[in-house]
């Protein structure tokens, strides 16, 4: 726009300049003349008048279309900050539900945790107590049976010992024999 109405400025002073020197050239006499110039002076400012209203006419609906543009893209770039700011909202709402819900189940996991290893404990010292009362009580069932076992084994041996001796033959003849026979294959 601005080499256009630099042109068709270039192009009215051009005109006016070539058209004063033409009347200025022209072998007319001096009243003639200045009624050729006014007349001339005022086709050249009727002409200089309607581009200037045509001017005039073009920059404003030019400036007309540039608000327009400016206004929508101002609107476009208000709707596109708030459609990115309502999205990083709801990415940062999202983000802390996120956060919130896995502290959540950390800490109930942690809480179940901390509870079943309680609980584990406790149930392994009561398996301890009732094996170590197991372990008395047998030891002390296994002490008398094994008292129950040795007094049995001692009476069968003692009546053993008893079925012997009555069984046994009286070996003090056998001894004087012995010893006879002894003397006898060595005489000394």
């Amino acid at each position: 726009m601005a080499k256009r109405g630099g042109f068709l400025a270039g192009a009215l002073i051009g005109g006016a300049a070539a058209a004063a020197i033409a009347v200025l050239l022209t072998p007319k006499s001096g009243k003639q003349m200045r009624e050729d110039l006014a007349k001339k002076t005022d086709d050249f400012l009727d002409m200089a008048s309607d581009y200037t209203d045509d001017f005039v006419n073009k920059t404003s609906e030019m400036s007309s279309i540039v608000k327009d543009r400016a206004s929508d893209l101002s609107d476009q770039a208000s709707g596109l900050a708030a459609n990115v700011k309502g999205t990083v909202d709801d990415s940062m709402d999202e983000m802390d539900d996120i956060t919130s819900d896995t502290l959540a189940d950390l800490k109930r996991q942690s809480s179940d945790l901390s509870d079943r290893f309680r609980k584990a404990s406790k149930d392994a010292q009561d398996v301890v107590e009732d094996t170590s009362d197991d372990i008395v009580i047998d030891v002390k069932n296994t002490k008398e049976e094994a008292k129950d076992t040795v007094s049995k084994a001692s009476e069968e041996v003692d009546e053993k010992a008893k079925d012997l001796k009555k069984e046994t033959p009286d070996l003090s003849e056998i001894k004087e024999e012995l010893k006879d026979e002894v003397e006898k294959n060595n005489p000394e």
